[in-house]
């Protein structure tokens, strides 16, 4: 009310410590292949930074390993969706989509996006919803090269990667906003070579490292100040075996 003390309140923190942790790649050839491919040290100079790139974000997916970036699927911020009732193994229908849509937290919808094992693609192009005699689909797949390069669920890009479980497991599917997850790096990769690591068999070596360690931001799921299903900007579709 006016002229009245405003009723303070205190702020707690979630503390939390990020110490990032060494990824290396080594890459050897035979001075032989070195000289006959001009382009092999460029062409190894590309491939190693998007392994070590791999790595990361499989961890980020899946890590469980002390001191590099815990896994999403790992972490007490998840909401897993359980399966529907007597619904078949290594299947997802459309409850499974509307269900895991409505857990995510409503400001990561801007952002969230659909991370698939690839298998599971078949049958998302199946997905639809019952409108009386007919139906939508649920999944639009994509639209060409002048439109949209990933299919899409609910507006969000539904992207396909090796790191998700395979078909029918926990982290088949998962929703998920990255913007919510604190990644942190000691510089950029850095890349060497030396000649003399194998000399004695005539061959150059590689080395590429980097540093990462990371985790999501979040403590644990929220339940909503009115509500009871909790949300978060992480979920996942639960095992169907």
């Amino acid at each position: 009310a006016e002229g009245q003390t405003i009723t303070a309140s205190q702020m707690k923190f979630y503390k939390y410590n990020l110490k990032p942790e060494k990824y290396a790649a080594l890459a050897y050839a035979t001075n032989e292949i070195a000289r006959d491919a001009a382009l092999l040290g460029r062409e190894i100079g590309e491939a190693a930074p998007m392994e070590l790139a791999f790595m990361v974000d499989d961890d980020m997916m899946n890590g469980l390993a002390a001191g590099y970036p815990k896994g999403v699927l790992t972490g007490a911020p998840l909401v897993t969706v359980a399966k529907e009732n007597a619904q078949a193994a290594d299947t997802i229908v459309s409850q499974n989509i509307i269900k895991m849509w409505s857990r995510l937290w409503t400001r990561s919808r801007a952002n969230a996006v659909w991370f698939i094992n690839q298998d599971v693609e078949p049958q998302l192009t199946q997905l639809s919803i019952a409108i009386g005699t007919a139906g939508q689909l649920l999944y639009m797949p994509p639209t060409g090269l002048s439109g949209q390069p990933y299919g899409t669920l609910y507006g969000r890009p539904v992207i396909p990667t090796e790191f998700n479980a395979t078909w029918g497991d926990l982290g088949d599917i998962v929703l998920a906003d990255f913007s919510q997850y604190k990644l942190a790096n000691m510089g950029a990769v850095q890349a060497a070579s030396s000649m003399h690591v194998q000399f004695l068999t005539d061959q150059m070596c590689w080395r590429f490292t980097v540093e990462y360690d990371g985790q999501p931001t979040w403590k644990a799921a929220l339940t909503p100040y009115k509500g009871s299903n909790t949300v978060s900007p992480f979920v996942a579709l639960a095992a169907r075996a």
